[in-house]
């Protein structure tokens, strides 16, 4: 009888310990002077607080498929670190200027679907005695195993002003610029995704878009807002509106949207979607917006304690948090707009325009 009931309690320890660990969120950002967190997003606490020894500016971050690793654009837009989360260690470096040549990344950072290429779009200039000579700009692609003294594995020809970049499941990479653009990271062919700027639509302005966080995975999309006038007619004599829009890349099926959804009313830095219901987009800087995008009506809009430039959404898609501008993250709640806590960060700096990432830990 003793054996049996050690069997059942052996059996019973076996069988809890194999449960999967429960997934939770965690925030992953970044704060001056050296620090990169992760954030519990639910105890709202600090699980691991990382020195860096460089320059953490811009503060880019993009993520690794398995989270396991922060890719940090710094070093004031020159150079990217990667960060593995769970000791701290520096894995993976590339210093992109050398001799008279310096390149900088302006925001431009993805990573393959598969985690093996790590990809940006360099610009170069010669820095010579008397002036700076401009050179074309180059789409980068590293092997993420290189070490701390990556160079690129092969480099092609990139359009000018590319910012913000994700990968799709299908080996494109998008990347925001003059237009949207799709980069094959094997060929270096390059073709437009979405017509920004060349779009042909005879009543609007040349769209305006301000793209520098990379912060869609959560709905597994690549989402930039624009803003524009509309007229009333072809000739554009007279403006019928001021209005914002989306446009989108969904990274599963590389399927691409654009659409207006309300009048500029408010400026807005960043925007996420509702992982389990894209018709609802969150927008942030100095309020916070709540957007029905089938019926392009405002549902709320909350004024912020101060400005904040990059928002991020929980996996369930039930808060929000906006941080960036200070040393402080506020949570929300995505239904009411109501603020439900904060979180402030202990270095006492703040987060500039760093990224904020919210990631999905155990299973």
């Amino acid at each position: 009888m003793r054996n049996l009931i050690a069997a059942t309690t052996a059996a019973l320890f076996l069988g809890l310990t194999a449960l999967p660990a429960q997934a939770k969120d965690m925030i992953v950002t970044v704060a001056k002077p050296d620090r990169l967190y992760v954030i519990d997003a639910k105890t709202r606490t600090i699980e691991t607080d990382c020195k860096l020894d460089f320059n953490l500016m811009p503060g880019v971050i993009v993520m690794s498929p398995d989270n396991a690793v922060a890719y940090i654009l710094g070093n004031r837009w020159e150079d990217v670190f990667g960060i593995e989360l769970a000791t701290c260690e520096m894995v993976f470096s590339a210093h992109q200027s050398e001799g008279d040549i310096r390149r900088k990344s302006i925001a431009s950072l993805a990573v393959s679907r598969d985690g093996t290429e790590l990809y940006t779009v360099r610009n170069p200039v010669r820095i010579l005695p008397d002036r700076y000579e401009v050179l074309e700009p180059e789409f980068a692609v590293y092997d993420t195993g290189a070490g701390l003294d990556a160079e690129p594995a092969r480099s092609f020809a990139s359009p000018r002003r590319v910012t913000v970049m994700a990968a799709g499941q299908n080996g494109e990479v998008y990347a925001g610029g003059h237009e949207v653009y799709a980069f094959d990271p094997q060929t270096g062919d390059t073709t437009v995704k979405i017509a920004n700027a060349s779009w042909d639509r005879p009543t609007y302005s040349t769209p305006d878009v301000l793209a520098f966080w990379p912060i869609g995975t959560q709905a597994d999309e690549f989402m930039l807002l624009y803003s524009a006038a509309k007229f009333t007619d072809e000739t554009q004599s007279e403006i019928a509106d001021f209005i914002w829009g989306y446009q989108s890349v969904d990274l599963e099926t590389g399927e691409a949207e654009i659409a207006d959804f309300t009048s500029f009313e408010v400026i807005m830095f960043s925007a996420v979607r509702d992982p389990n219901d894209k018709s609802k987009l969150y927008g942030v800087y100095t309020q916070l917006s709540k957007h029905d995008l089938e019926t392009k009506e405002l549902i709320k809009r909350v004024d912020l304690p101060h400005t904040y430039y990059c928002i991020n959404i929980s996996s369930d898609g039930k808060e929000l948090y906006v941080g960036g501008t200070n040393d402080d993250i506020g949570i929300y709640d995505a239904e009411t707009l109501e603020r439900t806590g904060e979180i402030l960060l202990p270095s006492g700096g703040d987060m500039a325009a760093g990224t904020l990432h919210v990631i999905s830990t155990g299973s």
